[in-house]
């Protein structure tokens, strides 16, 4: 069978959506519709808008300093672009059947990257990444009303990306149906290239390793002057700032998201490691089974959306105006969280990475 009867076959106009696929697509419409409408609630006056003002814990986002009018509906127009474009393959039959092909795909693809990079770096701000720490590192202050509505936007881009992942997975599964059927000519492939069989795992890339590399060594730094300063050690403050940390208790807390940032450390390590895709057997009962992909990529992905947004963030507030108190100090309590960013996106490319890899894997057994 040639690689365009294959293609044909595979992705003939009259194969319906996979029902995941239908099911994130609906579950994005249903986000999209209810910002739209609390942009326009929040636009009309008729509810407070939690996106601006200068009360402790409202958003401080790039469209924060924007009039509410012009900045609910900038809120309102991506909600609407959203909307429609997760409503037409719903309601469309022509292009619901055609979900299956790679152009489609792609397409996923490129909406669910957009609106990510909309929400992350124009709507929120550090905010979630901040009570996130905490609850990672078992703390749980009052939730203001703004975090929930940042973890609300943030729900979008998390089902878009989620959307293209299971279209994409349903694109290779239908390629690998196919290809267990007409076995004469690209069999063991998803891409028509041979692969080896009976191999149960493929090789970590390098991009990978690069990637897992940057995740530790970025959060490793902060964990490390985190650590050092509840120990008493002021490496990279001064003594006044130091004794004042001490008096608040504000090392402790620090110490408390050091410990979640490690624990996130050893789970990154995981990406790229034997015991990443099955749990080691010192685990008992657990020991031997295969990691679901979907239980390491959904929550990677989340941290990395939050880190993101969050670092994001951060980088807007030091370069605003760096307060006089961390003038003499600023490498060490403000400078490890410039490069939050860098750290999310390498995040985010581990995961991709480590899912492409056990996707892989599966298609060859």
């Amino acid at each position: 069978m040639t690689q365009k009867q294959l293609h044909h076959t595979v992705h003939h106009p009259s194969q319906p959506a996979p029902v995941a696929v239908r099911a994130g697509l609906a579950a994005a419409s249903a986000w999209s519709l209810f910002l739209f409408v609390m942009s326009v609630l929040w636009g009309l006056g008729i509810v407070g808008a939690p996106l601006a003002g200068s009360e402790d814990g409202a958003f401080t986002s790039a469209i924060a300093s924007l009039p509410i009018s012009v900045m609910t509906g900038v809120v309102g127009f991506v909600a609407l672009l959203s909307f429609v474009l997760s409503a037409v393959p719903l309601t469309v039959a022509r292009v619901r059947e055609r979900l299956h092909e790679p152009s489609a795909v792609r397409a996923l693809g490129v909406v669910a990257l957009a609106i990510t990079a909309v929400v992350t770096v124009f709507f929120t701000d550090t905010l979630l990444l901040a009570y996130l720490g905490y609850a990672l590192s078992l703390q749980f202050p009052p939730i203001p009303a703004p975090v929930i509505w940042q973890a609300i936007m943030l729900i979008g881009p998390l089902l878009w990306l989620v959307v293209w992942a299971v279209a994409e997975r349903s694109r290779r599964a239908g390629l690998r149906s196919n290809s267990d059927r007409h076995p004469a000519g690209d069999a063991g492939s998803v891409d028509g290239s041979a692969v080896p069989e009976g191999s149960g795992s493929t090789a970590v890339s390098t991009s990978a390793k690069l990637a897992v590399a940057v995740a530790v060594v970025v959060p490793g730094f902060y964990a490390l002057t985190r650590i050092l300063w509840a120990l008493g050690i002021p490496i990279g403050l001064s003594q006044g700032l130091f004794d004042e940390g001490q008096r608040v208790g504000l090392w402790h807390s620090g110490l408390a998201l050091a410990l979640a940032a490690v624990a996130g450390i050893l789970l990154t390590l995981g990406l790229v490691q034997k015991w990443g895709e099955r749990l080691p057997a010192w685990l008992g009962p657990l020991g031997g089974r295969r990691v679901p992909i979907t239980l390491a990529t959904i929550p990677a992905t989340v941290v990395s959306l939050a880190i993101f947004t969050g670092g994001v963030g951060l980088v807007r507030t030091a370069f605003s105006g760096m307060p006089e108190v961390f003038a003499d100090s600023w490498w060490a309590t403000i400078g490890p969280t410039l490069l939050f960013p860098v750290w999310a996106v390498a995040l985010g490319w581990a995961t991709f990475a480590y899912r492409e890899r056990r996707l892989t894997a599966e298609a060859r057994n």
